[in-house]
């Protein structure tokens, strides 16, 4: 029972999505958490801890998230990479920079703040479970707004963000054999469930087991 009221209280699962794994309601949608902007979008993957130990991770997540966010009309212009990496060469004091003086320097209307909370990908398997896992957390920022911080977050309202978690088996990472591919295929997954708080999508597409 614990562990139902733990999913009842986050913002990846509603009351309807956690009928759903219960075998409820498989026909209902769930409504998008929140509505980005027609405008220019910026996501933002902030390691700031360098927990992701493998280096293209971050943009296996970027590629892939943006590929389904366009994909499934939640956003309609993504900011290239590229301009990210140009703001993060050019400025010396990138590093101290907050996300949403990133976005307004990229031009952005809006950020996808996406924060690694706890990342392996390891080939070798130690355990049944959780042999290999990607932890983040999501927030939108707006990076027009500099006069009111309070006004920066858009969503969640939770000021630890809103957490996402993708993870795959052992007998998974086994197959996948090289850290390569695993971290890749947990970006993938993890921009999946990322992208379906922007859009509304039916219960019987959520979480897919790896």
């Amino acid at each position: 029972m614990p562990a139902v009221l733990l999913m009842l209280g986050g913002c990846t699962y509603g009351a309807g999505e956690l009928l759903y794994m219960l075998g409820f309601g498989k026909a209902q949608k769930v409504p998008a958490q929140f509505k980005l902007t027609d405008g220019p979008i910026l996501i933002f993957v902030d390691d700031y801890n360098e927990e992701l130990t493998w280096p293209l991770t971050s943009r296996y997540l970027f590629d892939a998230l943006s590929q389904e966010l366009l994909k499934q009309g939640a956003a309609k212009k993504i900011i290239p990479l590229e301009t990210l990496n140009s703001v993060r060469s050019t400025r010396p004091d990138f590093e101290k920079l907050s996300a949403r003086e990133i976005g307004a320097l990229c031009g952005a209307d809006q950020v996808i703040w996406v924060e690694v909370k706890d990342f392996l990908a390891e080939e070798h398997v130690y355990s049944a479970s959780d042999a290999a896992y990607f932890r983040v957390t999501v927030k939108v920022l707006n990076p027009k707004e500099k006069k009111r911080r309070s006004r920066v977050r858009l969503w969640p309202m939770s000021p630890s963000g809103c957490p996402v978690e993708t993870g795959i088996s052992g007998a998974r990472v086994s197959e996948l054999k090289v850290r390569a591919a695993i971290a890749k295929l947990l970006a993938e997954d993890l921009s999946v469930k990322i992208a379906k708080l922007f859009y509304e999508h039916r219960l019987g597409d959520f979480e897919k087991t790896k």
